[in-house]
């Protein structure tokens, strides 16, 4: 069985956690949290959507909404 994953980003996690704009996370706003039983485990950050995207498929996540 496939480990499952969903995609985030930093602008959506900044304003739910009301961080200030100028916060940018240094740059990483790709987010990916890994699930497991639709609980987040692990989250990791990315500057580029494409370096998001190697990561899902160099561990062959499923991507849920």
């Amino acid at each position: 069985m496939k480990e499952k994953c969903e995609l985030i980003l930093w602008e959506d996690v900044r304003k739910d956690c009301k961080y200030p704009v100028e916060d940018n996370n240094n740059g990483y706003v790709y987010g990916l949290n890994l699930l497991l039983e639709d609980e987040t485990i692990d989250v990791s950050w990315f500057k580029t959507d494409n370096e998001r995207f190697k990561e899902i498929e160099k561990y062959n996540l499923e991507i849920i909404n």
